[in-house]
């Protein structure tokens, strides 16, 4: 998320945000350090001067007290007192409390009974016996003590001192109040403010401010001492007063001034960090400028290189040491590249052996010529059996050849621009466009010109080929198609070219032309093959079977069938069989429709026993089929999923299938024919098939071709080659059905030479299953 928003920023806008950054985070880093030091320091201060005030006002307390026990021990000693306390001579006494307490400044002079019931008193001021009986019964009676009393709101220092004579008769008490101005006069001392307070109620307050002594009573000052976290004016630690029960001291200490002066700092440090962020922008933007403009040298060249224009221009401007490395590291990797690049080009568009054209480059070349309007005849040739001269001479002669080849193809292509005719053409092209196949692109003004040079090429190539001293004579067959008369759309003349040599070889002649209509039959028999595929995916296939029953001569029953695929594609025509079974095999999808026939025939078969109908049903395989490594478990999972015998379904195979990887095809069909399928051989008579091998197959049954049986009542000698086979089957232990029954006379003989089945449109075409059954219904036996 970051990177996508720095990449909105100029790199010269991002140093500078960088560097102020960092400044301004340490400011801030530095100005928060000094901010809890400072508060640490202050902190640690107002401790030190708690701890100080509090031991001084202790110190003080006790003082007093001294001087208090001093004066009491003093006049509880006095011989005339005593005898005045002990003969409870009041005026005597109450003289000599006021001569004392005016002596000593004393504003409380008391003597208690041993009940402390109050006997006498002398003070300035006006409380009632009850009053003083009350707070005075909360001292404790023994031996000379001082204690912190409070009557009515005032506050006393007192001095127990009992009178003895010599056992104890009485007890004096001596009190100072601690009125405002003792108060100040503690403040002074100690430097805090000093409040007294008695059961959370103030009694006296060195601090004017009504305000704050509101606060202090509803706890709304500071009491932990964390100045970072506080607004208040005041910190207050409250401590016992001296050995009050019930009186407390508050000492406060001001904050404002520590506040005033840690602001002040702030707003120092604050100044301190604005002035260091302008320079410090003013120095980014200096140094920013400085590594950007080396940057944008940089760019520049690496814009260029991606342009392609790999030659970078020799440094003019004076950058940094480690810059000028980087850009001369740019000029070495641009002409690194462009080596490169040259590499890359010439290998993607030549055929690396032989240094021609690949297919690729030269259908561009060939574009860019019709852009032109210039007309072009394409020559295509290829060595027919050249994987086999490979593995009979080894790859490095065969790789000898193939360069041999190139070498006449260029020395042809200079031979014939030093013709008349063709001195103008200096772009003659030649390529490498299949492991045996080579293409060569001539500019023509005239059909006519062609002759001349086919006949100068194919002089050049016929030559043999020498290995040290062996002749090799190569066959090579040519295939020509040209612009003129068959298109100027580069891929479909090549395709047109190469169609013409493969026709060439299939027909076995040196050179053909390429013929108006086999481009269009090509693309017809791919569009079937892509229309196939789909039908064998759809779920509404327009694939469907049809069924051609087989007659049991034996029996005149119909009790076999053969199941025949038939297609209507999607224009509503009928395709035949042959073409797109032969069109499945090549683009390898005869598993796929073989898999889809024997689902659905199965399911028909199930059905057929459902409704009490029980035929054999025949399914055509091929040699792919049965090598396919999936195909038995297919078989037989479908079987089994359905519920039908194996012993219903024949297998057929032709000649050529068995023959194709004979020894697997064989090991399979026996394991077949062990689970109850029955094997037949279709087609017999027109393949491959020796006696020696018919011996040896699983076969369970042999079908004559219908070329033997056709015109079976008019050719003698088919009917003895029919004779012949039917007899040699049933010696192998074999059924014999013969097919393309058409007329009854052939299927008299038939009958009369023991043939076991008859199949053909005498006895009935192939029908959908069910019109097949309505067949079925009303059928009778010709025989």
């Amino acid at each position: 998320m970051n990177t996508k928003a720095n990449t909105r920023f100029s790199f010269k806008t991002q140093i500078t945000w960088l560097l102020t950054s960092l400044i301004l985070l340490t400011v801030v880093f530095l100005t928060a350090s000094n901010w809890f030091r400072f508060a640490d320091y202050a902190e640690s201060q107002i401790e030190r001067q708690m701890y100080f005030a509090q031991n001084v006002l202790n110190q003080t307390l006790s003082s007093q007290e001294q001087v208090l026990i001093t004066t009491a021990s003093v006049l509880a000693a006095d011989f005339g007192f005593k005898q005045a306390v002990a003969t409870r001579d009041k005026n005597t006494v109450e003289s000599v409390l006021v001569n004392q307490g005016q002596r000593i400044n004393a504003d409380l002079m008391l003597i208690l009974d041993l009940n402390g019931k109050l006997t006498n008193s002398s003070s300035g001021l006006a409380f009632s016996t009850e009053a003083i009986e009350k707070n005075i019964n909360k001292l404790p009676f023994r031996e000379v003590h001082a204690q912190i009393l409070s009557i009515e709101n005032k506050v006393f220092q007192v001095i127990v001192v009992p009178v003895k004579a010599p056992r104890i008769i009485a007890y004096t008490v001596i009190g100072f109040e601690f009125d405002q101005a003792a108060l100040v006069q503690l403040k002074e001392l100690i430097a805090l403010d000093i409040t007294l307070v008695q059961n959370n109620k103030l009694l006296l307050s060195s601090i004017n401010s009504d305000e704050v002594k509101a606060q202090l009573l509803n706890g709304a000052v500071q009491k932990s001492l964390n100045l970072l976290l506080t607004r208040a004016d005041y910190f207050n630690k409250t401590i016992d007063f001296a050995r009050s029960k019930d009186i407390q001291v508050i000492l406060s200490v001001s904050l404002a001034q520590i506040q005033n002066d840690f602001n002040s700092l702030i707003l120092s440090m604050l100044i301190i960090a604005i002035i260091v962020i302008v320079i410090a922008l003013a120095f980014s933007r200096i140094l920013s400028q400085g590594l950007s403009t080396p940057l944008m040298i940089l760019m520049e060249v690496t814009k260029k290189i991606g342009r392609g224009e790999l030659a970078v221009p020799e440094l003019t401007n004076r950058l940094p040491a480690e810059f000028s490395e980087l850009y001369n590291g740019f000029s070495v990797m641009g002409a690194a590249i462009e080596s490169r690049e040259q590499a890359i080009t010439y290998q993607a568009e030549h055929d690396i052996l032989t240094g021609l054209y690949n297919r690729y480059k030269i259908l561009i070349i060939i574009s860019d010529y019709f852009k032109k309007q210039t007309n072009l005849v394409l020559i295509s040739f290829n060595i027919k059996g050249f994987k086999a001269l490979n593995d009979t001479i080894g790859l490095s002669n065969g790789d000898f050849i193939l360069k041999e080849i190139s070498t006449r193809i260029n020395g042809y292509i200079e031979t014939l621009q030093q013709t008349p005719l063709h001195k103008s053409l200096d772009n003659i092209i030649a390529a490498r466009i299949n492991s045996d196949e080579f293409l060569i692109a001539i500019p023509i003004n005239e059909t006519h010109e062609i002759k001349h040079i086919i006949e100068l090429l194919q002089s050049e190539l016929n030559r043999p080929f020498w290995l040290d001293d062996i002749q090799i004579d190569l066959p090579l067959y040519f295939g020509v198609a040209n612009s003129i008369e068959h298109g100027t759309d580069a891929e479909r003349l090549i395709r047109r070219s190469t169609m013409a040599v493969a026709s060439a070889v299939q027909e076995l002649v040196s050179l053909r032309f390429y013929q108006d209509g086999e481009d269009e039959n090509y693309l017809y028999k791919l569009s079937l093959i892509e229309e196939l595929k789909i039908a064998l995916e759809s779920d509404k296939s327009p694939l469907f079977m049809n069924y051609q029953p087989k007659l049991n001569m034996n029996t005149g029953k119909i009790d076999k069938l053969e199941a025949l695929i038939r297609w209507i594609n999607k224009k509503g025509d009928f395709v035949n069989p042959e073409l797109f079974i032969d069109l499945a095999e090549k683009a390898g999808l005869i598993v796929t429709l073989t898999r889809w026939v024997i689902l659905n025939v199965i399911q028909q078969v199930e059905q057929w026993n459902k409704q009490g109908y029980y035929f054999k049903v025949s399914i055509n395989l091929s040699a792919q089929d049965i090598q396919n490594e999936q195909f038995v478990d297919y078989l037989l999972t479908t079987v089994k999923a359905h519920s039908i015998a194996t012993t219903q379904i024949t297998l057929e195979l032709t000649e050529r299938d068995i023959v194709e990887n004979e020894q697997l095809v064989v090991a399979r069909l026996s394991h077949l024919k062990s689970l109850g399928f029955a094997i037949s051989v279709d087609d017999y008579g027109i393949g491959q098939s020796s006696l020696a091998k018919l011996k040896s197959l699983p076969v369970d049954e042999l079908k004559i071709d219908k070329t033997f049986i056709l015109k079976l009542e008019q050719c003698q000698k088919d009917q003895d080659i029919v004779a012949s086979t039917i007899s040699l089957g049933h010696k192998l232990g074999m059924s014999v059905v013969a097919e393309g029954i058409e007329n009854k006379e052939s299927l008299i003989l038939l009958n009369d030479f023991k043939c076991d089945y008859a199949q053909g449109y005498y006895i009935s075409r192939p029908v959908s299953a069910e019109k097949l059954i309505e067949w079925y219904q009303t059928y009778e036996s010709p025989l």
